[in-house]
């Protein structure tokens, strides 16, 4: 019985590519009574899944993503896996994760079930009767087709292929199949290659084993309908080799004996591909394969060389090799490793590219200085802004974006600091493109009012210009303000669709952070300083005469092109969408001006130069200020902010060896040695009672010099687990074995196979009894044999895994005590927040430096009160503690519990849970979290590991120490000195007073002279202060995004080893666009994350608001990251305030002294709203913020105080807010679509009690009440 309903069931196909996409929009069966819900919604989405995958092939790549529009997480993704390896389990876990992040119910809602499928080249057996195919064979002189009824076209077509390339003379026998000749030499081909041929039909995998076998021939296979264009395998780049060519198509193999005229032309490139009509016309660069010296050598007599054993295209191009190819190849005799000849090499010994020097393999790294400078010349920035249309309807409703005009500027190095409309390069100050207006020109500000250009297409006219000057300037910067989410996304789909270009993108999501065409860079001013458009002007201090205006853009139509009268309704500038005040200063602004002439034409232009004008000042301010003050560009050297500040501090204040670039894997089980192979290790002790020195117990052994995974000296026994991709395993990673790999270009799995093979033979040589094991076969024991599963995954070794830092960096810590509060009689509500929480934490703040100490288990020391890092423990809250300390991720959640099990939970209830193991929790921490935690309470119940680091932090006596003190001081100095002089220093005297002051408060001297009040520079040294430590935590291996042109480097994606293709989009019949991630063994560590400092931020930002927390205990109502709102009582203590870094101080001080909270309302973390006295104006205001609802004047008529008030005390119905919102789809086109958002009340990161007052989960008052 199918326990689900389909809704629609919609396939696309391109066939190109191989590839079907399907989705699968449907709903679950209502749940009978009796029957168990979480079994029937399993199995429903079982058959969902069973549905989606069928017709598929074994061997066929599948993909999954599923979603549902009610959701706030957005679609789980299942990356691409062969048919036969897809387990319910791994799509039901990504659907149940998706499940846990929300609160709807997964039988009441529409899914959608993706199922993205790829038939990898195959030969399956006979060729389909596909008139197009077979009849255009046949017809081919060039082509001859196999005509078989078994699953032996591959080497049928081979064998056929190799007669005529050797002039067989039983050619014609061969190609007849005369007395099944041509059957029993594929048979015997087959066999002499070693080759399985799967049911299915061959592939890649077998295309690349027969290629191993035909050393004397080049394997090349086409794709049919391509003219010879589309090539789907090359086995060798060796051009001398006699080809074998192939003709491929829906899973049948042709051979081809004349490439003209199977591709119909006078002329084929074998070198590119290309097939042409006249030869003066084609011009294909080339290097010789032989002795890879330019121009290639003409074939002559082949000659052998006797000591690297390739042939050469006559004694010349043998003489080349000479000195060149034959003394630069070796394999190493000691380590198995093959290396260029005319190079040192020491056995052990690797180039890192971190440390930018040869080091041995075991070596650990270090963030390195940066000694660069910004580049300044032949530079040109473009500055633009796109207007847009959306009248177009789709058929979901939305409206497609269409821009009708794109104005930008460009300043390139000789005119960025000047006032000059034009420059010796020609840079002009601006031109607009427009769409279906009364040939493009260059125009001035003051041609700007009567003049126009004109063209079909803005954004195709601009992509033009951009890619003509790649030719004249060495680097093109083109900026939008929020290009990422709209601009840029024109572009992206312009280049998809119209152009063969291939752009290298960082994406995040759907969002462009940057996108690369060669020396040209696409950028979003936005990651830089994340302020509106139309606060940039203040924030930059760039005068009265850069502001900007109000346009209607609902009235930008086609039929309002040439419209000249009155200002638009007010409706069409969408007043309902802005804030409430930005709302009432436009209707004062409406109220004065409406009587105005409005002149679409000239109007619409105005303010997009306006909107360019802004963006360029702002920009070229901010980067001339941060090449000044940092020496670093940002808009060259980096792509984000966090990303600027890295590259400040690293230029201008680290110092060598400080930072320790942590391993990838961690320090425990070093060399490679991974959890799996350990698993097998300990088996063997046990299965052949034995000891075995292994990684997890001490570094591996070495056995004559040679390092081995595992050693028993008693029986003489040498251990060798062999990692797939580590070793090259033949059977996992059949495809592209002599590619370079990522992590080392200097390998492919082939020479890592022979390497393995040659190791093990040495070991053999040496007298020693070898045992080894490919992980694969390793790893389907564990799945077949439930004794070494239990056994191994409860070894001591191995049940708890190696301490991952990552696992200690927690956010920032946000909460609500309490849902609702109204003050009593001699109470107030005071909210507090600590200035430069961040900045503070790192001027002060203790980090660790180096790599640490690693313990393991009972290593670990027994008191953690002197130790300094990491730790992953196992320990008990206590039961009466209203702050909890440690955190937690539960949820997708940051909580702070005292009982783990009703934090998981999300227990309203009364706890039941009494043993230690219910209640206890197991995690990693920063050291200083946990001793405060013991201080307060909790108990250590086991130590499983620690990273025990040396530390440096500012020593307040000496005025030295401090990892990120200099950096700090110098911005906090430039911050204060461009805000200034206070208003109560007039004089001389009062002004040197101030300095001192500030120096004795903050250890920074100012400089008398360079204060001077800079909203710019102010704006900028703010930004470097609170971004700056952003970058130490970034997750590292990132998603990557590429484009696809070809099915030959698609196919190639889905077969590397390195990597793992998570989705692949269709944007036509000749795009894709491809997200993939790099495998664990590939990724390299980025040389700007240091996570583990990272965690120690923000662990001490939480200690410093636990500060406070602990004093003020059940008086706190609300918390979040850096500030508390709290009641204040008379008698009681108060937080003190100051204006100091690290001090608190009053939010609603800029209200008035004495303003203050009356009553509070909270919904939840970074949901809240207050009623306030504002003293200043001697009247009660309200405030409301709530995380994920634009709070513009609609969505607050129906979200604010009175609202979630209402729905806290009384529970009512959820409120729907609908609003047009702009979005990207997959195609990078920008619609308007309208989207519904629910909004109810929703704590659940403590207990709530009918009061409205909370106790953390596991409180001992929550098993009485």
């Amino acid at each position: 019985m199918e326990k689900f309903v389909i809704a629609k069931d919609f396939v696309r196909k391109v066939r190109r590519f191989n590839l079907t996409g399907r989705t699968l929009e449907f709903k679950i069966k209502p749940i009978p009574g009796g029957a168990e819900p979480v079994s029937w919604i399993r199995d429903a989405i079982n058959q969902v899944i069973a549905k989606g995958i069928e017709g598929l092939h074994p061997e066929d790549q599948v993909a999954f993503s599923f979603c549902c529009k009610q959701f706030s997480r957005g679609e789980g993704w299942l990356k691409f896996r062969a048919a036969r390896d897809v387990t319910y389990d791994d799509v039901w876990k990504v659907i149940s994760d998706i499940y846990q992040s929300n609160s709807s119910g997964l039988n009441t809602e529409t899914f959608c079930l993706g199922v993205t499928s790829v038939k990898m080249p195959a030969g399956r057996g006979k060729g389909r009767n596909y008139n197009s195919y077979n009849e255009e064979c046949a017809k081919r002189k060039g082509i001859i087709s196999i005509n078989n009824k078994d699953n032996m076209c591959l080497p049928r077509a081979l064998v056929v292929a190799i007669a005529f390339a050797t002039k067989d003379p039983e050619m014609v026998k061969i190609r007849k199949d005369t007395g099944k000749i041509q059957r029993d030499k594929a048979i015997e081909l087959t066999k002499n290659a070693a080759v399985t041929i799967p049911a299915a039909g061959c592939g890649i995998p077998e295309l690349q084993q027969f290629q191993r076998h035909l050393t004397d021939f080049k394997i090349v296979v086409y794709k049919y309908g391509t003219k010879g264009r589309d090539v789907i395998f090359k086995g060798t780049e060796e051009e001398e080799a006699p080809s074998l060519n192939l003709l491929y198509h829906e899973g049948h193999y042709n051979t081809v004996t004349s490439l003209t005229s199977a591709f119909l032309c006078r002329y084929y490139c074998e070198t590119c591909h290309i097939p042409y009509d006249h030869k003066e016309r084609h011009r294909c660069g080339g290097t010789c394969p032989g002795c890879r010296q330019s121009p290639a050598c003409s074939p002559a007599t082949n000659v052998t060389c006797d000591n690297c054993k390739r042939s050469f295209r006559g004694q010349t191009c043998y003489n080349n090799h000479l000195q060149s190819l034959c003394q630069k190849i070796r394999r190493c005799e000691e380590c198995f490793k093959v290396v260029q000849s005319d190079r040192k090499h020491t056995c052990g010994e690797i180039y890192c590219k971190i440390c930018r020097k040869h080091a041995s393999a075991d070596h650990l790294c270090y963030m390195q200085p940066d000694a660069g400078k910004p580049k300044t010349e032949d530079l040109l920035f473009l500055f633009y802004d796109l207007e847009t249309r959306q009248e177009k309807q789709l058929e979901d409703g939305s409206y497609l974006h269409e821009p009708n005009l794109c104005v930008f500027k460009q300043c390139c190095n000789e005119c960025l600091n000047t006032t000059n409309q034009i420059c010796k390069k020609l840079c002009f100050w601006g031109q607009e493109i427009k769409k279906k207006t009364p040939l493009s020109r260059w125009i001035s500000p003051k041609e700007i009012s009567n003049r126009y250009s004109r063209c079909n297409d803005p954004i195709s006219r601009f992509m033009e210009f951009i890619l003509g000057q790649r030719k004249i300037f060495k680097q093109v910067v083109v900026i939008a303000h929020n290009g990422q989410a709209f601009d840029h996304q024109f572009m992206l789909n312009y280049i998809l669709t119209s152009t063969d270009l291939k752009p290298e993108l960082i994406m995040r999501g759907k969002k462009i952070i940057m996108m690369s065409l060669g020396n040209v860079k696409f950028l979003d001013s936005l990651n830089y300083f994340p302020l509106s458009l139309s606060k940039l002007p203040r924030a930059f201090g760039l005068g009265a005469g850069f502001k900007k205006g109000y346009f209607p853009y609902l009235f930008n139509t086609t039929a309002n092109t040439n419209y000249v009268g009155p200002l638009p309704p007010v409706e069409y500038y969408d007043p309902d969408n802005m804030k409430e005040d930005d709302r009432i200063k436009f209707l004062e602004w409406y109220e004065q001006n409406k009587t105005d002439t409005f002149d679409m034409q000239k109007d619409l232009v105005a303010y997009c130069i306006s909107d360019v004008e802004i963006l360029t000042a702002a920009c070229l301010k901010f980067r001339q200020q941060m090449i000044e003050t940092g020496n670093v560009c940002p808009f060259t050297e980096a792509c984000t902010i966090a990303s600027t500040c890295n590259k400040v501090y690293r230029r201008n204040f680290l110092q060598p060896n400080t930072i320790g670039i942590i391993p990838k894997g961690g320090y425990r089980w070093r060399d490679n040695q991974s959890k799996v192979a350990i698993q097998w290790l300990v088996w063997l002790e046990k299965e052949q009672n034995i000891n075995i020195v292994c990684a997890a117990k001490q570094q591996e052994a070495r056995v004559a010099g040679v390092k081995v995974d595992g050693y028993c000296a008693e029986t003489n026994q040498v251990f060798e687990f062999h990692g797939c991709y580590y070793h090259g395993c033949p059977a996992c990673f059949k495809n592209s074995r002599d590619e370079p790999l990522r992590d080392d270009p200097t390998q492919t799995l082939n020479t890592r196979y022979e390497a393995t093979v040659a190791k093990t033979e040495r070991l053999r040589d040496l007298g020693h009894h070898l045992i080894q094991i490919w992980e694969c076969e390793f790893r389907r024991q564990l799945q077949q044999n439930a004794e070494i599963c239990s056994y191994v995954e409860n070894h001591p070794l191995l049940v708890n895994t190696p301490l991952n830092p990552r696992d200690a960096f927690f956010g920032g810590r946000t909460g609500n005590t309490y849902e609702y509060y109204k003050c009593k009689d001699g109470e107030k509500i005071k909210y507090v927040d600590v200035c430069s929480l961040y900045p503070w934490v790192c001027k002060y703040g203790k980090f660790p430096t180096g790599h640490p100490k690693v313990y393991v288990g009972e290593e670990c020391p027994p008191a953690i009160n002197n130790v300094e890092g990491l730790i992953k423990c196992k320990i008990l809250p206590p039961q009466n503690l209203y702050h909890p300390i440690l955190p937690a991720k539960m949820n997708n959640k940051l909580m702070f519990v005292l009982c783990r099990t009703c934090g998981e939970k999300m227990n309203q209830g009364k706890c039941h849970h009494h043993t230690e193991e219910e209640r206890a929790l197991t995690g990693t921490w920063v050291i200083d979290e946990v001793k405060k935690a013991l201080e307060m309470g909790y108990r250590m119940l086991k130590v499983h590991e620690v990273w025990s680091y040396e530390i440096d932090q500012f020593d307040k006596a000496t005025k030295k120490g401090g990892l990120f003190t200099s950096m700090m001081n110098k911005f906090v100095a430039v911050k204060q000195q461009a805000s200034g002089w206070p208003q109560h220093c007039r004089t001389d005297e009062e002004k040197n007073r101030y300095i001192e002051e500030f120096l004795e408060r903050e250890d920074v001297k100012l400089e008398f002279a360079e204060i001077v009040e800079n909203p710019g520079l102010r704006s900028l040294a703010k930004l470097i202060l609170n971004s700056f430590w952003g970058k130490l935590g970034q997750r590292e291996n990132q998603p990557k995004t590429a484009i696809v042109r070809t099915p030959a480097e698609f196919f190639n994606m889905l077969s590397n080893p390195a990597i793992c293709v998570t989705a692949a989009l269709p944007v036509n019949e000749d795009v894709l666009i491809v997200n993939y991630e790099h495998r664990d063994e590939s990724y390299d560590p980025l040389t700007t994350v240091n996570v583990t400092i990272a965690a120690y931020v923000t662990t001490q930002a939480r200690l410093k608001l636990y500060s406070y927390l602990e004093k003020l205990g059940d008086r706190v109502l609300y918390y979040d990251t850096d500030s508390v709102i709290y009641v204040s009582r008379e008698g009681e203590w108060d937080v003190p305030t100051g204006s100091c870094l690290g001090e608190m101080t009053d939010e609603l001080e800029g209200y008035g002294a004495g303003s203050h909270i009356k009553e509070f309302v909270s919904g939840g973390p970074k949901n809240y709203a207050y009623k306030f006295f504002a003293a200043k104006d001697n009247e009660e205001k309200v405030t409301c913020k709530v995380k994920g609802i634009s709070l513009n004047y609609a969505a607050s008529q129906l979200v604010n105080f009175d609202t979630i008030k209402e729905m806290i005390l009384s529970p009512t119905e959820p409120v729907y807010i609908t609003a047009k919102n702009i979005r990207r789809t997959k195609e990078h086109e920008v619609v308007t679509r309208e989207e519904t958002k629910i909004y109810k009340p929703l704590s659940t990161k403590r207990c709530f009690l009918d009061d409205h007052s909370s106790y953390p989960y596991g409180h001992k008052r929550c098993r009485t009440e």
